[in-house]
């Protein structure tokens, strides 16, 4: 007691704060993490529920209401493939013709491992092979594997996932044009058939 007063909370260290401190951000972090593999229904099971694995659908344009992604654009057309890697190989080709087309390959929980963006290409046309991964922790030290050094071979961190080819709606004059294009991407099992020799 002090001058008549009784001290009801004990004085605080400076360890003490800083170590709650530190506590609360490695709780805040984890948990934030944590959401995408806690949630009841992904995006993946969303979009692949009732379609054929290993092979790729023009999804309808959303409408407000009947978006299947989440931030569905309506400026934008998409193709979806899921994938399942079980089998082995998967090869993807598509033509990305003007700007603002792209293609991506998620996991099965979100996670974006590869994209390509037509402004960036000399050519149109995008052919990739897609495998499971072989790494290991032994590849963390050099032991094992060797790194892939061919960039139309993909690596896949999860045997699942969802490949979208986007394209850009120009307008109502254009959306059959843009549906013709999108219509030839292709996603089938097996590697990709070799170049005829000359």
């Amino acid at each position: 007691m002090l001058n008549g007063r009784v001290r009801l909370l004990p004085r605080l260290s400076l360890h003490v704060l800083i170590l709650a401190l530190v506590t609360g951000g490695i709780v805040h972090i984890t948990s934030t993490l944590a959401i995408p593999y806690m949630g009841a229904a992904t995006a993946f099971d969303r979009v692949s529920a009732g379609l054929a694995p290993n092979t790729m659908h023009i999804l309808p344009p959303a409408t407000p209401g009947n978006e299947l992604l989440p931030f569905n654009d309506p400026a934008h057309l998409i193709a979806v493939c899921p994938f399942d890697l079980d089998d082995g190989l998967l090869t993807v080709a598509a033509t990305l013709p003007d700007p603002g087309w792209s293609l991506a390959i998620y996991s099965s929980h979100g996670d974006n491992f590869y994209a390509v963006a037509a402004a960036g290409l000399r050519q149109p046309d995008v052919t990739l092979v897609l495998e499971p991964s072989r790494a290991t922790l032994l590849n963390l030290f050099g032991i094992g594997t060797a790194p892939n050094f061919d960039a139309s071979r993909i690596q896949a961190p999860e045997s699942r996932g969802l490949i979208a080819v986007r394209a850009p709606r120009q307008g109502q004059a254009f959306d059959e044009r843009t549906a013709a294009v999108l219509s030839r991407a292709r996603c089938t099992s097996g590697p990709a058939p070799a170049a005829p020799s000359e």
